[in-house]
């Protein structure tokens, strides 16, 4: 999180944060760091986690990472729904950064349910049914336009252009990564089953498995 700190104390050197009470400059770089940190690096890599490893438990891992990220997504809501209930005039704009983060925050709560699914029925039917490809797309689209938020966020707050830069930087390089590995792993597994990494956790728990056995006889 020190890297969207810098980020935030960059954008924050402007002047028309000069006249604003620190209590509200706190509350202003915590969440744009919560925010930042949550949409910018922690949720693609956990998206990117469960394309490219393989090991037991993987996928509560990649669960874990994720639900961790939305928690602070929550918290910088409630962060943001805070400054806009008690704005400064310095800091108003039209712009539509608070609107489009309640309907990101809000859809999100779908993703661990629509994963949960996905994994009883991925289970039960050992291939990819349609719930594998809403979470996926449905995690893509969504976080996608909370990265872009999160611009539209540092233009709201009046941030500096070296400020905006080092976040489009950041969250692009995170994207790109993203993107990259998605596409990767999508043409990895064609024609199999394993599209959001089911697959590689059943070979690394069979391979585990296996390794036991071979301890328990030994």
């Amino acid at each position: 999180m020190r890297l969207s700190a810098i980020v935030l104390t960059l954008g924050l050197a402007n002047p028309v944060w000069a006249n604003v009470n620190p209590d509200r400059i706190k509350a202003v770089t915590a969440h744009g760091t919560i925010m930042g940190f949550a949409f910018a690096i922690l949720f693609p890599l956990g998206a990117t986690l469960i394309r490219t490893a393989s090991f037991r438990g993987l996928v509560w891992i990649h669960a874990g990472i994720q639900a961790f990220a939305y928690l602070l997504a929550l918290a910088g809501l409630g962060l943001g729904v805070h400054i806009a209930i008690y704005p400064q005039s310095q800091l108003t704009a039209s712009n539509g950064h608070p609107i489009i983060g309640i309907i990101v925050v809000g859809a999100l709560v779908f993703q661990p349910i629509g994963g949960l699914i996905h994994h009883y029925m991925y289970k039960k039917y050992q291939r990819r049914t349609i719930w594998a490809t809403t979470h996926v797309w449905w995690g893509r689209i969504i976080l996608t336009l909370g990265i872009i938020n999160g611009g539209l966020g540092l233009m709201l707050s009046g941030n500096t252009v070296k400020g905006e830069i080092a976040y489009g930087v950041i969250a692009g390089v995170m994207w790109l990564i993203w993107m990259a590995v998605a596409i990767w792993g999508s043409m990895r597994s064609s024609g199999t089953s394993d599209e959001t990494g089911e697959k590689a956790v059943g070979h690394s728990d069979a391979t585990s498995d296996r390794y036991s056995d071979r301890n328990r006889n030994a």
